[in-house]
């Protein structure tokens, strides 16, 4: 009796152990732990409470629709996607303010990672930057900045040597002298238009030959361009160059130039790297333009304002910057511009 109640515990124990090693535990799928893990959030430099996956940083701008602004749409996007988040373009073909505060509007609604905009409308925008902070949503501006508001940073290049190199420029393609025609957008352009044009009369200040005349007003508009341009030719028909502030000055102005015989006599030199402008010069209607660099503005804004986001700028141990009333980013980046000629315009229409 007692041998056969020693086999039956033996049994059962044996029972129980086979069990005990053959059930599965809930942890074997757990990443293990790993106490150099255990980081404060302040320590950290990345924020892990995000799912950066969902962050959505947003390019906004009036008048989305121009080719000039597809730069700055696969600038946003291309960025987005190598920090493993989403990036596109937002905002109205119109340029009016009341239709930028409704896409602002939304997108703080809506409470996305970052904005990134051109400075048009700084008086609506001011407020706007405001209600984007306080809903913990930081902005970056590229190209025009809002003084006096909550941006973070502003990329760009400074206007008054973009005049400067645009002038230089025309001046080596007309032998340094000789009257010169400048076509821009004086009302509607804002600081930058100002700016351009300060640079221009800098480097005739600088090069007496060089004969600067009053910028013409163009309106941005190509064919509003080509009537004044073409004015101003029968009035000084001695002019051995344009200037042309707005790519649509450019255009306008070998309109005018082919209308009046020109083509051949005059030199232009005008801004941004339109199709139409790189065909024009392709074409040899047009000397050269000037440009900035959209792409690397936007692309950089959208890695800075990532980079605020997640704590990544150790400017401090502690990064909470909003809550200490500072910002790490540097105030301005001078993204800088460079010169497209016949020499070099295959690499871009391409």
């Amino acid at each position: 009796m007692k041998k056969a109640l020693s086999i039956l515990l033996a049994l059962i124990l044996c029972t129980v152990l086979i069990t005990a090693c053959s059930s599965p535990t809930s942890k074997v799928d757990e990443k293990p732990a790993d106490k150099s893990e255990e980081k404060t959030a302040v320590e950290s430099t990345k924020d892990t409470s995000k799912d950066s996956s969902k962050e959505e940083y947003v390019f906004v701008t009036p008048f989305m629709n121009l080719e000039y602004f597809q730069q700055h749409r696969q600038a946003v996007e291309d960025a987005a996607r190598e920090l493993g988040c989403v990036g596109y373009m937002a905002g109205s073909n119109e340029y009016d303010a009341n239709e930028m505060i409704k896409v602002f509007e939304t997108l703080i609604q809506k409470k996305v990672a970052g904005i990134i905009t051109p400075g048009h409308f700084p008086d609506a925008y001011r407020d706007l930057f405001e209600k984007a902070w306080n809903a913990g949503i930081p902005v970056c501006t590229v190209s025009l900045s809002v003084p006096n508001s909550r941006e973070l940073c502003t990329f760009g290049t400074d206007y008054v040597n973009y005049g400067y190199i645009m002038a230089s420029t025309l001046a080596e393609a007309i032998g340094g002298k000789g009257k010169v025609l400048v076509s821009q957008n004086l009302t509607g352009g804002g600081q930058p238009a100002w700016d351009i044009v300060e640079g221009i009369k800098k480097f005739a200040s600088e090069n007496p030959g060089f004969n600067v005349l009053e910028p013409l007003q163009d309106d941005s508009d190509a064919a509003v361009a080509a009537k004044v341009i073409g004015a101003a030719l029968q009035a000084n028909p001695d002019t051995v160059g344009i200037i042309g502030c707005q790519s649509a000055s450019g255009i306008g102005a070998v309109t005018a130039l082919r209308e009046a015989g020109l083509l051949d006599k005059v030199k232009v030199v005008c801004i941004d790297k339109d199709r139409p402008t790189l065909e024009a010069i392709k074409a040899g209607e047009i000397y050269a333009t000037v440009c900035g660099k959209q792409y690397t503005e936007v692309y950089y804004a959208t890695k800075f304002l990532y980079d605020y986001n997640h704590g990544k700028l150790k400017f401090l141990k502690n990064t909470d910057y909003k809550g200490l009333g500072i910002s790490p980013l540097p105030s301005f980046v001078d993204t800088g511009a460079f010169v497209i000629t016949k020499d070099n315009v295959d690499a871009f229409l391409d």
